[in-house]
């Protein structure tokens, strides 16, 4: 269930996500409302997580919670395909349900992340993440490449309309089987506040300065995301074709290297593994600094999926190492959780005004310096040894 759970949401949310920027931005979106489409739904997330932990702490069926809410986000895909029948604010229709749909899939994926650290051992969670990653990457790929196709052949804006509904349909699929997980709820403890969690936090220096950490390397990784598609569709004037290439390559880079970055976290631990990864993704902007060719872009988005594989996968696998093995796991996800969408909200908009006062090779030289000072915070963690264990399991 986990793997067609997995499968159905990476072809719905290829489907959709990856042309989001290039719809929003043929209906008239700005460079700051493009910036939104990446940082509005982190802000989104922060306004849920800490009354949806509270709830989550309290509800009798999480479970149930958790695919419902999965359910609810899917609808928005819905919401954006039905954009262009609208006659006023549709650039801004398109940011506002891009926000909102991550409010339900923040809270369902925290308790994903949960129900995983439960249902598999720790010393199996390497092969099943990067089994589950590949299927999911080789069909996401496929969706990528036959939507990025279709868009430039379908009328606009009919063709991403048909194919937004059909993500919708995909996303209804990856949320059934989210409901199917064979889980069991165990007898529930009385669960602890969030401040009662922060109190123990303080105890697990590790937890905190992989959170520190995650904050400032997720800062400076995202603030160049919407540069990278404005940058590609004004300058480079990619098409839907192209921007779908992107993701493709990107997504084949990654495939190839999953097992890979899997197997380096079994001989060196997934903190080093991570930070190495951190330190080949820090490389990309000043990679793109120079380029005037979307093929020689390619090449580099190629690099990039190789790249990004080990962060993606591997900082749930350190942060689920981290986790105290007790009734404040929740909490520690949701503390976590907060401290990288804050960065997720901040960094686009500050990079995008960054952007626009020095100019787009000096913004992508400097992205790439704050790039690996963060990723030698990851290291210093990763190296970071405590005099003892202060819980029975992680969160030292």
């Amino acid at each position: 269930m986990n793997l067609l759970n997995g499968i159905t949401f990476s072809i719905g949310y290829n489907m959709i996500m990856p042309f989001v920027g290039i719809f929003a931005i043929k209906l008239g979106a700005n460079n700051y409302e493009v910036s939104l489409i990446n940082s509005l739904p982190a802000l989104m997330a922060l306004i849920g997580i800490l009354p949806a932990t509270i709830f989550i702490n309290r509800a009798k069926n999480v479970f149930k919670f958790a695919y419902i809410l999965e359910y609810v986000t899917r609808g928005f895909y819905l919401l954006v395909a039905l954009v262009p029948f609208m006659s006023k604010f549709r650039p801004e229709a398109v940011v506002l349900f891009v926000g909102l749909l991550n409010l339900p899939a923040i809270v369902a994926g925290m308790c994903w992340q949960s129900f995983m650290s439960d249902l598999i051992p720790e010393e199996f969670r390497g092969k099943v993440f990067a089994d589950r990653n590949i299927l999911t990457g080789v069909l996401g790929t496929a969706a990528v490449f036959i939507t990025g196709l279709l868009l430039d052949r379908i009328k606009f804006p009919y063709g991403y309309q048909i194919m937004f509904f059909i993500a919708f349909l995909f996303g209804i699929l990856d949320a059934y089987y989210y409901s199917k997980f064979h889980y069991v709820s165990h007898k529930k403890e009385a669960s602890a506040s969030i401040l009662d969690s922060l109190k123990t936090m303080m105890q697990s220096r590790k937890f905190i300065y992989f959170s520190i950490a995650s904050f400032i390397f997720t800062f400076t990784w995202m603030m160049a995301w919407p540069i990278f598609t404005i940058y590609k569709v004004d300058d480079l004037h990619a098409n839907n074709m192209w921007m779908s290439i992107s993701t493709i390559v990107g997504s084949v880079g990654s495939i190839i290297t999953y097992k890979w970055w899997a197997n380096l976290a079994d001989r060196k631990g997934n903190g080093i593994a991570l930070s190495i990864s951190t330190l080949l993704i820090s490389t990309i902007p000043a990679l793109w600094a120079k380029v005037t060719s979307l093929y020689v872009g390619a090449v580099i988005d190629f690099f990039g999926g190789m790249a990004t594989a080990g962060y993606t996968m591997l900082s749930l696998n350190w942060m689920l190492e981290l986790l105290p093995d007790h009734k404040e796991k929740m909490n520690y996800i949701a503390i976590y959780t907060i401290v990288t969408q804050f960065a997720a909200f901040l960094s686009p908009i500050v990079g995008t005004w960054f952007y626009e006062i020095v100019g787009y090779e000096t913004f992508m030289y400097a992205t790439t310096v704050l790039r690996v000072l963060s990723s030698v915070l990851l290291f210093a963690v990763a190296l970071y040894k405590t005099e003892k264990a202060i819980l029975s399991k992680g969160g030292v």
